[in-house]
């Protein structure tokens, strides 16, 4: 126990068993509350409840109660809107660890978007009325999410503003550079990037039809640039992926 709390500078998580407490606790590996002081983490640990769900699981759903926060420790997540159509658009997938999962929502009285598990994860819950009150003594807290929530929006607009200039071909390309991104900051090595979106998920999320996404993924293959395989995708000539996710 006593090496455990030396490794983890926020202390071991209390609600696992000792075996499967992490040697480093999410807060520290988050974006959103690393920067955080060590007194501030140890404040906010008490209100983390560990939690794992299986794959296509509902986290929440839009228009329910917005009661929870949800910090990813593994696995991937995507949020999404229902359409009238019946289709799903997909605007964010939380796949990093350390990911805050509700955290538009941390004002709103119900959820404006729905979180699907896409493979089985692992999660930090935190009850937001725990989380506001903590805010309310702890003003480190309630700067930094605020700070990390401005920068992850100004991100996002900037994504939109891009995507909506692209042509299909570019914005498939784009996406597996972020895929590439994504793969190397969770340290994965493998040279196959593994896609857990079924390819309609993949069309909703960027904006082309099934068909379209299909053949530009072809298109890709027969340049050289990606190979794919039954996992997803392996980049053959990322420089050539740059430029095209550019507009070059």
């Amino acid at each position: 126990m006593s090496e455990l709390i030396q490794l983890n500078i926020a202390g071991p998580c209390q609600h696992r068993p000792i075996k499967q407490r992490c040697a480093e606790c999410i807060l520290d590996a988050s974006d959103y509350f690393s920067g955080l002081s060590i007194a501030s983490k140890r404040a906010l640990q008490p209100s983390l409840h560990f939690r794992q769900y299986a794959r296509r699981t509902s986290l929440y759903r839009a228009d329910t109660p917005a009661e929870q926060l949800f910090v990813l420790i593994s696995g991937e997540v995507k949020l999404y809107k229902s359409l009238p159509n019946g289709r799903h658009q997909i605007h964010k997938l939380a796949q990093i660890p350390g990911d805050l999962i509700a955290c538009e929502d941390l004002y709103l009285e119900h959820y404006t978007s729905t979180a699907e598990s896409i493979t089985p994860i692992e999660v930090c819950v935190l009850h937001k009325k725990n989380l506001l009150g903590l805010m309310e003594h702890h003003r480190e807290i309630s700067n930094t999410l605020i700070h990390s929530m401005a920068r992850n929006l100004n991100a996002y607009i900037n994504h939109i503003a891009s995507l909506g200039q692209k042509s299909a071909l570019e914005r498939i390309a784009s996406y597996i550079v972020f895929l590439h991104e994504t793969h190397r900051e969770r340290n994965l090595h493998s040279d196959v990037l593994v896609e857990s979106l079924t390819r309609s998920e993949l069309a909703d999320m960027i904006g082309v039809t099934q068909r379209t996404l299909i053949r530009s993924l072809k298109e890709l293959e027969m340049r050289n640039i990606i190979s794919l395989d039954k996992a997803g995708f392996i980049i053959l000539d990322f420089s050539a992926l740059e430029d095209l996710s550019a507009g070059q």
